[in-house]
């Protein structure tokens, strides 16, 4: 077994000037970059629009909630086929070049749902290939750009990048709801497909850099600079307990939030109410983000992932009730939002960075395993039940073992031997 030495669990105070991170080399071009390449990729755009779109297509085509669910299957069944690919990718040819042939294969994606003819065949195929093309566009990608030019905040450049997926679960239920109600669902689809190609390709293209390779690296006091290698971390205990304890928190989650506005509506809410309760979702998902990256430069991380993920096992109990959604909506988002900064900071504590892109796209797979169970699990037990009552039992147990189990991972490790 590769093992690891441990230091003291707290981080070092950061010194005030840290700041300056963000200004060398215009690296807040890269966050910035980063942040509205995750607001208009694969994690956040179907996963926070595709309860607007559920209602709308049972209607048209007569298919259950599960079958609509069952996109985010495919799409993570895409994302584990393609991952590897992407990692491979990015080593070869860069963050930059990867995302923005990713973006245009997300669009692409968007407009074909946008061509659905009822067969939930179609459909399916339709979410695995959009998400083999914009693979590039989610954090295995954004996360090894930010990595290679922070140091000792890198937990906050995180936060901020990932942060944009709460932009997105603010701003487009709301907006996608007024455009599905004004013109049909086909034209919401259409429309996301315009936004990424007219915002989020130009985006990336005018302020991502890579950093340059023969620049040297921000000073740092922290041993992730080495690290272990694929085949080291696979023989950690550390290792496994990321990919049960996310596994068992993701799939928990990502269960939750696409299933939220049907669930809503399903207790007497008008879509709108319900819409208006998701966008909220959206500034709660931004504040976990910040939130998260803020602690984890100044606090270890599985303490970190105790306070932040564990309050929605209470979520699900006030939805199942239901009762205050407003509040339960509150602790799932900060839970979303945590759960990305977490998984990447660990790897980067846990590993290093030697061989970062390869272990983090194992972690991502499992990730996308679980995000894609989650929903069509919640949408089963409806099917098979006519209620959420039971998934939302089952989701509020997970989110107790999962962080539980992260505090088995110990301290950071000061040396790789």
């Amino acid at each position: 077994m590769t093992t690891l030495s441990a230091p003291p669990a707290a981080l070092p105070a950061a010194p005030a000037d840290d700041v300056s991170e963000f200004r060398r080399d215009h690296a807040w071009r890269v966050v910035l970059a980063a942040w509205i390449g995750v607001a208009m990729g694969l994690t956040a755009l179907p996963f926070y629009t595709l309860g607007i779109f559920a209602k709308p297509l049972a209607a048209e085509f007569g298919w259950s909630r599960s079958v609509i669910q069952s996109g985010f299957t495919f799409s993570m069944l895409g994302v584990i086929c393609s991952a590897w690919v992407a990692g491979w990718a990015i080593d070869r040819f860069g963050v930059r070049r990867v995302a923005l042939v990713s973006q245009l294969g997300l669009a692409l994606g968007f407009a074909g749902l946008a061509g659905q003819t009822g067969s939930p065949t179609l459909w399916q195929a339709n979410w695995f290939l959009f998400a083999v093309l914009g693979v590039g566009t989610t954090p295995l990608t954004w996360s090894r750009g930010i990595a290679s030019w922070f140091d000792r905040r890198r937990g906050l450049a995180l936060g901020i990048a990932l942060s944009g997926t709460g932009v997105t679960a603010l701003a487009a239920p709301p907006l996608v709801n007024l455009m599905v109600a004004a013109h049909g669902w086909r034209a919401g689809y259409l429309a996301i497909a315009l936004a990424i190609v007219l915002v989020a390709v130009p985006a990336v293209w005018l302020l991502f850099r890579e950093k340059p390779r023969a620049a040297p690296a921000v000073a740092s006091t922290s041993p992730e600079g080495e690290g272990l290698t694929l085949g080291q971390a696979l023989r950690t205990r550390h290792f496994w307990l990321l990919i049960v304890a996310f596994w068992l928190i993701c799939a928990a989650v990502a269960g939750l939030i696409p299933n939220l506005v049907p669930m809503l509506t399903d207790s007497g809410l008008t879509m709108a109410q319900a819409a208006g309760y998701a966008s909220l979702l959206g500034l709660n998902v931004m504040a976990g983000r910040l939130l998260a990256g803020w602690l984890l430069d100044r606090f270890w991380g599985p303490a970190v992932a105790l306070v932040l993920l564990m309050p929605p096992t209470l979520a699900c109990l006030l939805l199942a009730v239901p009762q205050w959604p407003g509040a339960a909506v509150m602790m799932i988002g900060l839970a979303a939002g945590a759960e990305f900064d977490l998984i990447a900071y660990l790897c980067l504590r846990y590993f290093g960075t030697r061989n970062f892109g390869q272990i983090y796209a194992w972690q991502w797979v499992n990730f996308s395993v679980s995000a894609g169970a989650g929903p069509i699990a919640f949408a089963m037990i409806y099917d098979r039940s006519g209620s959420y009552h039971d998934a939302l039992w089952v989701a509020a147990a997970m989110l107790v073992a999962g962080p539980l189990l992260l505090l088995g991972l110990g301290r950071y490790p000061k040396t790789w031997h």
